[in-house]
């Protein structure tokens, strides 16, 4: 059984006072600048410890075989260059070809160990973003899916998540690609940095390159000091584009209404205003990205300059040595320092890669500490539920013990719908619900369910699809087969289904048309989307397939005939009852009456007056 003890809000403004502390969370994280910090951080460790949580992990395993490459591309950089310069220019200025022929062999066989060493990185650097975005994403599924943290994020805006399927299928997305980017031009240039100039030191020593570094990081440092951050800029364009697609989703999802309307044109101003707010923000970045752009530039380029004159000073001062000698010794220098200062360069630029990250990682982790912090808060109320001795026998009835069910005013008060109901519906007792619209009658079924809290009183249910399970006037048909409309929430792919039982139950249905051949249609019928095949009446029809296949001791029916004629809505219903099922109805028609013992008329008089009475 689930019981929803009391909340001091009202109706839908109480079920998100569940998610007060979220809600409170994410504007708090909001307000912070986005930015590589303290925070950033730990909130980066954080998805890292989701997607990678052991070094044996197949994410740990990944890691290391990508660090083992890098290594090993370093070690034969700095050495093939180093060996590779100096038999070239000693082939040269000796005209000699003794070392040409070493060089020739040199280069090959470099060459080819080059080859397969960066095609790994490629390989790895694509599987690490891969298991990534995969172990994120199958995360955040988990996390959005249970106890309900969708309906609250989706419907009830807890949390102040904007465009939570953006941050889910684009975000991690954009983060998982950058991260393993990162990964692998990170460790690159301070490999090669340190490697090279262990190298280049036997020549020069290391006073005059340390000296060149420190330099140059504080050339950077100012320069970085002056140029915009990249992180909310990121961040808001992943906003502006998931409002966007929103918008775009919106107009496929009312696409008939709108067309009715002949709302086009008016449709045409929303999108475009849409796109205009995220271009209009893309300029500007882009403009502001010219200015990191010159600053990440003057940077690489005066080290540069200032490390040539680091490097041919030394050897201009080295007259005892033979011409070749110096030539041959000053280019595998110069080389090594090249690209010493070119990875020691690249490391200062991470800075920019970071900052484009830290956008991405602020919005991931509202998203994970949003639903973190829900789930948590669902947990604790279930825990005070058991501890409490809420549990209940199977079987038991619905009960509702002086409810007030009450929905959210513009001005913040709120107006009661329902007022001190008390109320037990047994096995076998059907109840029928009605009143005029906006009285309250689909709140208390919400309440019911538990997507709402009551503002005070205590309701008690069965759980599960086995007890009570709930049929909208618009069932839920997800991308799948016939087969698969039936048996839902139960998977056909990995439970054990009797096709009989649903071809029975689909012909009790009245859909006799899909199970004996003349619709050329089967159970292993697919359709990407079902309800653009199935009218009105038959995708109800198939709500009743759904149910009669489940058989749960109390089904919920929110105007669930309500595009069926009334000669076969009471055929439904009584189908549906010779199954042994307690029926809870919402109907305006008159006719479904005789199948109800009581009746809960909700008078809508905005005090929250009902009235219970036996048919």
């Amino acid at each position: 059984m689930l019981d929803l003890k009391s909340k001091e809000t009202s109706g839908a403004a109480a079920t998100a006072a569940v998610g007060r502390k979220t809600r409170d969370a994410g504007r708090g994280k909001r307000t912070r600048e986005i930015g590589v910090g303290k925070d950033f951080w730990n909130e980066l460790g954080y998805l890292l410890k989701v997607a990678f949580p052991t070094a044996g992990s197949r994410g740990g395993q990944l890691l290391g075989a990508q660090f083992t490459l890098l290594v090993m591309r370093t070690l034969l950089t700095v050495r093939a260059n180093k060996v590779n310069t100096f038999y070239l220019t000693k082939a040269i200025s000796s005209a000699s070809w003794k070392f040409w022929v070493r060089w020739f062999f040199n280069f090959g066989g470099w060459m080819a160990s080059g080859v397969v060493v960066n095609s790994g990185l490629r390989y790895t650097e694509s599987l690490i973003t891969i298991e990534l975005r995969a172990a994120l994403t199958k995360k955040a599924h988990k996390m959005y899916m249970e106890n309900n943290n969708f309906y609250k994020t989706a419907v009830l805006r807890q949390g102040g998540l904007d465009n939570v399927d953006q941050r889910i299928v684009a975000d991690i997305d954009a983060f998982a690609k950058e991260t393993a980017f990162l990964y692998g031009h990170s460790f690159k240039p301070i490999l090669e940095f340190t490697l090279s100039l262990t190298e280049a030191a036997k020549e020069l020593g290391y006073s005059r390159p340390l000296a060149l570094f420190a330099s140059q990081i504080i050339i950077t440092g100012v320069l970085r000091s002056i140029a915009p951050r990249l992180g909310p800029m990121v961040a808001r364009e992943a906003a502006l584009e998931g409002g966007f697609r929103h918008t775009h989703a919106r107009l496929i999802a009312h696409a008939e209404e709108i067309a009715l309307l002949d709302g086009g044109k008016r449709e045409i101003e929303i999108l475009d205003e849409g796109l205009d707010n995220l271009v209009v923000t893309q300029r500007w970045h882009a403009l502001q990205r010219i200015r990191k752009s010159v600053a990440d530039n003057v940077s690489k380029f005066q080290g540069l300059l200032v490390g040539s004159i680091f490097v041919h000073v030394p050897f201009m001062m080295k007259a005892s040595v033979s011409e070749g000698e110096r030539i041959s010794s000053f280019r595998a220098t110069e080389e090594l320092m090249l690209r010493c200062g070119g990875a020691f360069t690249e490391v200062l630029l991470l800075g920019k890669n970071l900052d484009e990250l830290a956008g991405y990682t602020h919005r991931l982790s509202q998203l994970f500490k949003t639903l973190d912090l829900a789930s948590k808060e669902a947990r604790e109320d279930k825990a005070k539920l058991a501890s409490a001795g809420a549990d209940h026998a199977e079987g038991s009835p619905i009960v509702f013990d002086k409810v007030t069910v009450g929905a959210p005013e513009p001005d913040g008060s709120q107006r009661v719908l329902v007022k001190d109901l008390t109320l037990a519906v047994a096995s076998g007792q059907h109840l029928l619900i009605t009143g005029p619209n906006g009285c309250g009658k689909t709140s208390l079924l919400r309440v019911l369910a538990g997507l709402w809290a009551p503002v005070s009183g205590t309701v008690t249910r069965p759980s599960g699809v086995s007890s009570i399970m709930w049929l909208p006037q618009r069932p839920y048909l997800l991308q799948g087969s016939l087969r698969d409309q039936v048996v839902y929430p139960r998977d056909a792919r990995t439970e054990k289904i009797v096709d009989a039982r649903v071809k029975e139950c689909l012909m009790m249905a009245g859909l006799a048309k899909f199970v004996d051949g003349s619709m050329n249609v089967g159970l292993n019928t697919r359709h990407l989307e079902w309800n653009d095949v199935l009218s009105g009446g038959e995708r109800q029809r198939i709500g009743f397939a759904r149910l009669y296949y489940h058989a749960p001791k109390f089904a919920i029916l929110d105007e669930a005939t309500s595009a069926i004629n009334p000669d076969e809505e009471s055929k439904l219903y009584e189908r549906l009852i010779e199954t042994d099922t307690t029926v809870v109805s919402i109907a305006h028609r008159l006719e479904l009456r005789k199948f109800h013992k009581l009746e809960l008329k909700i008078a809508g008089d905005g005090e929250g007056g009902f009235r219970i009475l036996k048919l």
